[in-house]
């Protein structure tokens, strides 16, 4: 199961690090062979600020998960390079995959990280750079990221891929020019795994590739770093695709929150971002507390809780909800998280909580 955010000493205790270190993420970097001739390599580069010695763990991630590790020590005020580093550190002969750089905190403004993913072809070398995010800002659950792909589906391939911190659920949306939804796919990703989909407008979601198409990644549940290439088919040169954090409106009306299921709405979602506008007040308690989640559609409307509580349920099919929290989570606020299918529609709502 996934982690609740009921409490935060709860939520730390469930991150794959020590509170000690600090972990910066590489979300994607290879070596081998590619498509069209193709050969890529990483190089990872780090600099040391302070005047101690820094000692750093490489941690290698491809889809089966962790897949070896490597310790780097980096002297005072130095510079180390590591060539081909997914080949020379983790023993891969054609791999992609993730890396984490873990060290102490207390060199965690003053140990930079980068890395250089190259296409090695007989008329020189094309390299993109791959950002190192601080573990702490990777996406989670409810939040919606944007991958752009090329203005030329012709000239040049979307690759595009994801790094799970945690067990994961991920809604992919293929977006056309016009706005269109061709076509989405929902995935669930093991903790510590990494996934590259190659030419991923085909191997995703078997459909063609057009001119700006536009990928987004909503992480449902867990936490997950997205991130995208364009690779010009000719000259093998790629351009990293950073993930962009965004909010998009809704393709369902979500009205809000019936309090007690007196027929009216108490908390609006008024921007339409699935959002409620503020938290509702839960108070524990010997009885449930019951409140209605409303989405009005000329059709039937699916409800579907993600990773809740373990005292939240449904009390019928039209979003009513029951939930009888613990005293001891008194004081402590929470999210609800609503998978909900209206009109040919799939949408996350989510309602913030106060327990009393």
């Amino acid at each position: 199961m996934k982690a609740n955010r009921i409490i935060p000493t709860l939520f730390a205790a469930l991150l794959p690090l020590a509170a000690s270190a600090t972990t910066l993420v590489i979300p994607a970097s290879g070596t081998g062979p590619g498509a069209n001739d193709s050969h890529w390599a990483t190089e990872l580069t780090l600099h040391n600020t302070s005047a101690s010695a820094i000692t750093a763990t490489l941690t290698f991630h491809d889809v089966a998960g962790t897949a070896g590790t490597s310790a780097i020590s980096i002297a005072p005020r130095a510079t180390v390079s590591v060539a081909d580093v997914v080949a020379t550190r983790f023993g891969r002969d054609a791999a992609t995959g993730a890396i984490d750089v873990t060290f102490d905190s207390a060199f965690a403004r003053k140990l930079t990280v980068s890395s250089r993913t190259f296409n090695k072809s007989a008329a020189g070398e094309f390299g993109q750079d791959i950002p190192a995010v601080d573990l702490a800002s990777v996406p989670a659950g409810g939040d919606v990221v944007v991958l752009s792909g090329p203005s030329s589906a012709t000239d040049a391939r979307f690759n595009f891929g994801i790094y799970a911190i945690e067990e994961s659920d991920v809604k992919w949306d293929l977006v056309r020019a016009d706005g269109s939804i061709a076509a989405s796919k929902e995935v669930t990703y093991a903790a510590g795994t990494q996934v590259q989909y190659n030419s991923g407008i085909t191997s995703l979601f078997n459909a063609g590739s057009e001119n700006n198409d536009t990928v987004h990644a909503t992480v449902t549940s867990g936490r997950a770093l997205p991130y995208g290439s364009a690779v010009n088919n000719a000259s093998g040169d790629p351009t990293y695709v950073p993930a962009v954090l965004a909010s998009a409106d809704l393709r369902i009306n979500f009205a809000g929150v019936d309090l007690g299921d007196k027929g009216s709405i108490d908390i609006a979602d008024a921007n339409h971002d699935g959002v409620l506008d503020r938290a509702v007040d839960v108070h524990t308690g010997t009885f449930p507390v019951g409140f209605r989640v409303v989405v009005t559609s000329a059709n039937p409307v699916t409800f579907e809780l993600i990773d809740p509580p373990a005292d939240v349920k449904f009390y019928d099919n039209r979003g009513g909800i029951s939930w009888s929290p613990s005293a001891r989570f008194a004081g402590t606020s929470t999210t609800l998280r609503l998978r909900v299918t209206a009109d040919g529609s799939t949408e996350i709502i989510t309602i913030p909580v106060n327990i009393h």
